[in-house]
């Protein structure tokens, strides 16, 4: 996230209906054509929260990410599969050097702003440095670490005319990496990496993305009405490239957080799809589906506050939590426990990079957790804890996660915690200003590698919020990222995601699934487990 997201809380995926296409995927058959004219093309879902931020150069979070890619496009547009295809996107075509270090992409003729002016390589090139540029203090930089001199223009070690981007003329846009990146071409297709247009970026200025007139689209479908923490409604790009192959005219969303509240709305009609989890499921029956969502969800401890400075006390409060029966009785959606931080299906060296490095790089103990966290308080030479405080999101599904947690802590601990239940955007805020002492978060891929889940956590990176170091660690992510040899940089992810879980800095929880019941009559919904979660550019309504 596909894929960071940087973290993004439970409500995303389990309360709100949010969740990227390409190629001849979903509904752009004549026969999905056909079917669906004699049907008003709406869709009503629930986004569940307001999006923080619109502006891909500085957004971080699901919820965000899933608007910016209904109504931008870059590059490339992942379809079904995850994979780039050409012509998905922007680009026509590319060619890549032998060596795997320059790339040359080719525009399509012809593709507009939302404004009608045309889409260009330099508007790449500008929206990429824009990103890159200290000034813009992107969180997500650093994934744009692969181009050359990318690190170092935006640690402000070299010039923007270093950086291995260049617009060769309007339709030709010229990438030369730092060193081979297999999974580059998928990058293109991730939220920092996509487009704005220059002359109307700079005309904004600090306006930008605040409502639909202080943005310009590239993608789908272009925002028409904005009602800040009410509801969102997108409507079909006409200046959009692929325009014929896009069904819904419109897509409404709103921005319920209760439960019961988007149950009901579900059950009268309202909306089309919504995300379940807890006792919704058994409601729902027969009617759930499951789609694993590529997230990990986990306990992040704030490693600047003094007692969880301590691995000891934080491994303490990992291993006090019991994840089957926390899957089971609490999230009942499909999801399963997390003894890692990377998921399943992610692919490593000839398969799932969970099974070739291990399912489990630590166990639960109650015991050996009481232990710990004698031990990590005799090394801080306290004899009792000051007060804990637990921050999670504000959603009916936080609020029951964060208070199982705050239980089993107690049973086996017995450590009293204080729950912090605040909305989406401040919890993102207060996470990432370590504004917390331990924070209920999660994180999935941006891309199909293990390198999405385990860079997060080098000293510098944008979205380390637990200012986790570790130089052992930080040299094994530079090797693996260093080398072209795919078996070489397994090992060393491999050897690094072990010292993650033994500094145990972020508390893996669980692999989480989407549980979901939607309507019959919605068709050519593309749900992925990487990048952006889903991709309605091909959904359609047949026959309702």
């Amino acid at each position: 996230m596909r894929k960071f997201l940087i973290y993004f809380l439970v409500l995303t995926f389990l309360a709100a209906s949010v969740l990227t296409g390409c190629g001849n995927n979903g509904s752009n058959s004549s026969t999905a054509q056909s079917k669906s004219n004699s049907t008003k093309q709406v869709l009503h879902l629930n986004l569940g929260d307001e999006p923080p931020l619109l502006d891909p150069a500085k957004s971080t979070d699901g919820v965000s990410f899933q608007i910016l890619n209904s109504v931008l496009e870059g590059l490339v547009r992942l379809g079904a599969d995850e994979k780039p295809k050409e012509g998905s996107g922007l680009a026509k075509s590319w060619e890549v050097s032998n060596d795997g270090l320059t790339y040359i992409f080719h525009l399509k003729d012809n593709i507009k702003w939302s404004d009608g002016n045309p889409i260009t390589a330099y508007d790449f090139e500008y929206s990429w440095k824009r990103a890159l540029d200290p000034k813009t203090a992107s969180q997500y930089a650093y994934i744009m670490y692969p181009i050359k001199n990318a690190e170092a223009y935006n640690s402000g070690k070299a010039s923007a005319d270093s950086v291995g981007v260049k617009a060769l003329d309007d339709k030709t846009l010229k990438v030369e990496l730092q060193e081979p990146t297999p999974y580059f071409l998928s990058l293109t297709s991730f939220i920092t990496y996509l487009p704005l247009e220059k002359s109307f970026v700079e005309k904004e200025g600090d306006k930008l993305a605040s409502s639909p007139s202080d943005l310009v689209y590239s993608g789908p479908f272009v925002l028409k009405t904005w009602n800040h923490e009410q509801n969102i409604v997108l409507v079909k790009n006409d200046n959009y490239w692929d325009k014929n192959n896009v069904k819904l005219s419109e897509i409404d969303f709103g921005m319920v957080k209760d439960l019961n509240t988007v149950a009901q709305g579900y059950d009268s009609g309202q909306y089309d799809e919504i995300n379940i989890s807890g006792d919704f499921v058994p409601k729902y029956k027969d009617q759930v589906k499951v789609h694993p969502n590529g997230f990990t969800y986990f306990l992040g401890f704030n490693t600047l506050n003094p007692v969880f400075k301590n691995a000891n006390i934080r491994k303490a409060f990992t291993l006090a939590i019991d994840r089957k029966s926390f899957t089971e009785n609490v999230l009942k959606d499909g999801s399963i426990p997390a003894y890692a931080f990377v998921p399943n299906g992610i692919t490593g060296l000839n398969g799932d990079f969970r099974k070739e490095a291990g399912e489990a790089l630590f166990k639960e103990d109650v015991n050996e957790a009481k232990s710990l966290l004698k031990k990590g308080m005799k090394e801080l030479n306290i004899t009792k804890l000051p007060k804990i405080t637990l921050l999670a999101d504000d959603t009916d599904v936080a609020k029951k996660e964060a208070q199982a947690i705050q239980q089993f802590w107690k049973n086996n601990l017995g450590v009293d915690v204080t729950i912090q239940n605040v909305s989406y955007k401040i919890r993102l805020q207060m996470f990432s200003k370590q504004q917390y002492d331990v924070c209920l978060t999660r994180w999935g891929a941006d891309y199909n590698d293990p390198m999405t889940f385990l860079d997060l956590w080098t000293t510098n990176a944008g979205n380390n919020n637990v200012k986790y170091s570790n130089p052992k660690y930080d040299e094994l992510i530079k090797e693996a990222k260093s080398t072209n040899d795919n078996a070489v940089r397994m090992e060393k992810m491999k050897e690094a995601e072990k010292i993650l879980m033994d500094d145990m800095p972020v508390g893996p929880l669980f692999y989480s699934a989407t549980a979901y019941v939607q309507r019959d009559y919605v068709k050519g919904w593309v749900r992925h487990s990487v990048g952006v979660d889903s991709d309605w550019k091909w959904t359609y309504i047949e026959n309702h």
